[in-house]
């Protein structure tokens, strides 16, 4: 499961994960070293920068919530700055003017802009159960044989619930987002959602005529977070946005 960062360390496991390097298009080499090949204490590390068809090793240094260049005095020089958010009344392009005079860093990213990370939950006290009786094995071997705008429906389903959406709605809204549904003929469309209530481990319920909710044999919020890995790295697609999610509530 991925979880919003909390502090430094969490910040650099969350680029460090799977997540991160294939929304990031980075990944973490190891520390930095002089020419003697000794460790060098600042910056934090080399990435590998993979978004150009000519990949760039970077120095890298890793930073919460800064408030103000002086947060990286000490930090020596380096080529980009991977920080959560930045902390008012400090703005990401004084930030990028400042480091760049004083650390010589050309970039500036800021994780919680990103929607891949941004919708993430908000790391708390939970327990083994949880895990255990997830069954997310299943729900992968369940999504991973449908298409697009069905993970897509289940995604909704889980990031909402306990609320309910309606299908008229959820159709509205894939109708219009993918254009496999587009192309499919207007009876086979509401196969779509149904599918979901279908599986061997149905992840759906219906509740009334058009309302429907997440079927909490597997845990809706460990779900949500499966489901987006899923759409992200299976079918590099970019998950429903909270105005697309508002859309469907009943």
């Amino acid at each position: 499961m991925y979880f919003k960062p909390i502090d430094e360390m969490s910040l650099r496991q969350l680029f460090s994960s799977c997540l991160g390097e294939e929304t990031l298009k980075m990944e973490y080499l190891g520390p930095v070293l002089n020419s003697a090949g000794k460790i060098q204490a600042n910056p934090d590390c080399l990435i590998l920068d993979r978004r150009k068809e000519r990949y760039e090793v970077k120095r890298c240094e890793f930073k919460f919530a800064p408030s103000c260049k002086e947060d990286f005095s000490h930090n020596g020089q380096f080529d980009i700055a991977i920080i959560w958010k930045i902390s008012a009344p400090l703005t990401k392009q004084r930030l990028n003017d400042e480091l760049l005079r004083q650390n010589g860093c050309h970039e500036v990213i800021i994780l919680s802009e990103d929607s891949a990370f941004n919708n993430l939950n908000e790391y708390r006290i939970m327990n083994s159960k949880e895990f255990n009786n997830a069954n997310i094995e299943e729900l992968e071997e369940i999504l991973l044989r449908v298409e697009i705008p069905t993970v897509a429906a289940a995604y909704i389903a889980a990031k909402i619930s306990p609320q309910t959406f309606d299908i008229e709605k959820m159709m509205t809204f894939l109708l219009t987002k993918y254009p496999e549904v587009q192309q499919m003929l207007p009876q086979g469309r509401g196969n779509v959602v149904g599918k979901l209530l279908q599986t061997r481990m149905p992840l759906l319920k219906k509740l009334r005529a058009g309302t429907y909710c997440w079927d909490e044999t597997i845990n809706a919020e460990i779900a949500s977070v499966q489901i987006e890995k899923i759409i992200r790295i299976n079918f590099r697609a970019d998950v429903p946005n909270p105005e697309n999610i508002r859309a469907v509530h009943h």
